[in-house]
């Protein structure tokens, strides 16, 4: 937990110092390129690490085979992908844009490396992943910060990003040797590779939507607009989805006792649910008011002038934080439940809105509509969808009760003293 709060700290103060010296354009084209990366990297893992961290602990006299087979299929999709990329780039953009964009999402080729981080998941040594977490954000962040001082040109800021991922996959590496591991015996297997590949697709298919939900606004945006527009909203953006890491830290640390409640009774269960929606729902419910209240000081405090323009996308787009966090406990319970076809719905609706809506109250509004468009479709499909379904309704009315949780108990306090005078 501490290197994903190191990292989030660094990589907001470092990226407001980026983002404040390139200024809105040069920024925009960053944002832009980090999207498509987010977007490839997504779909050059094939959602299968879960899968071949499970089959390694279940089946450790075939770890040979499922290794070398994830490995292969990953470097394959990774290198498709690529080419994909740099075709359509070379096509589509040119200048600061095309270089930046290509610089990033060559990082995409590091990616098959996760395999590595696996065994030390599997063997309870995650700390040596946290190590190469923090090598690299460290080392990106003083990069970046160099180059702010020698006012580097925005393709400089793209290879940092590429620094940055790529480190950390070769950290990996350098880890996995230092504890003696070994790649002998790693070998591809066809018959494993189909089965792997099968039984990825939903949840593969669910975490492809919901990062095109997430990244596919700031593609939008330049290509509806411009650069300076995406640039303005990404900024915005970026102070919202800090607060995506609390629900997924959360659900990561007490996702054990979650497990075990279930074993327990259907009601140990429940109450452990009830538990982590309210101590996420008040606080940022409490944080969006605040947010929206401040946000042209906010703004200004931290990207300057300049910016000031993200003052109402920040205002709009706050409020999606709390439902986005409601997304991100309801998928580890219908993970748990075996009900992975509503996670795929809900991210296959939330993609389909955000794309609709971005075009309809984008081109209406510019950066207020986008803004509203994320708002729209994540109350819609990450709250809103669970009332339209009978075995989710009851998720939903414990969303709904741990929004108004503090009316309620004041309610209560007060039926107690009129009942008690």
């Amino acid at each position: 937990m501490g290197d994903y709060i190191f990292s989030l700290t660094a990589s907001l103060i470092v990226g407001i110092a980026v983002a404040r010296y390139l200024g809105p354009e040069m920024y925009g084209i960053i944002a832009f390129a980090t999207a498509v990366y987010a977007v490839a990297i997504i779909i050059a893992a094939l959602g299968i690490d879960d899968i071949i961290m499970k089959d390694m602990m279940q089946f450790a006299e075939k770890q040979g085979g499922i290794q070398g087979s994830a490995l292969f299929i990953k470097f394959a999709a990774a290198f498709i992908v690529y080419v994909i990329i740099f075709i359509y780039c070379i096509m589509n953009y040119s200048g600061d844009k095309l270089y930046s964009v290509l610089i990033i999402s060559a990082a995409v080729l590091f990616q098959p490396l996760s395999v590595f981080s696996c065994i030390f998941l599997i063997n309870a040594q995650a700390k040596y992943t946290s190590i190469a977490r923090m090598v690299s954000y460290t080392l990106s962040s003083l990069l970046k910060i160099i180059l702010i001082i020698i006012k580097a040109p925005v393709t400089y800021f793209a290879f940092a990003v590429f620094i940055d991922y790529a480190v950390l996959y070769l950290t990996v590496i350098l880890m996995y040797k230092y504890k003696n591991y070994t790649v002998s015996g790693w070998h591809i297997d066809i018959s494993y590779i189909k089965y792997i590949l099968k039984s990825a697709v939903p949840l593969f298919t669910a975490v492809l939507f919901y990062t095109f939900y997430q990244k596919i606004t700031v593609i939008i945006i330049s290509s509806m607009y411009s650069d300076y527009a995406s640039g303005i909203y990404s900024a915005a953006l970026r102070l919202a989805e800090i607060w995506y890491l609390v629900p997924a830290v959360l659900m990561t640390a007490f996702f054990p006792a979650v497990v075990k409640a279930k074993q327990i009774s259907e009601e140990e269960y429940m109450k452990r649910i009830k538990a982590l929606f309210y101590v996420t729902s008040i606080p940022f419910i409490l944080m969006a008011c605040f947010t929206a209240l401040l946000s042209p000081f906010i703004i200004k405090i931290l990207y300057g002038e300049k910016y000031i323009q993200s003052s109402i996308v920040l205002a709009l787009i706050i409020w999606s934080v709390p439902f986005i966090s409601f997304y991100i406990i309801s998928s580890k319970c219908f993970i748990l439940e075996n009900k992975v076809k509503h996670l795929l719905l809900r991210s296959i609706l939330s993609f389909i809105l955000i794309i609709v809506l971005n075009y309809i109250l984008g081109s209406l509004y510019y950066l207020k509509g986008f803004s509203a468009s994320l708002l729209i479709s994540s109350f819609i499909s990450f709250f809103l969808i669970d009332l339209c379904f009978k075995d989710t309704r009851k998720l939903f009315f414990i969303k709904l009760e741990s929004i108004f949780f503090p009316f309620i108990y004041i309610l209560n306090l007060l039926k107690k003293d009129k009942n008690n005078p």
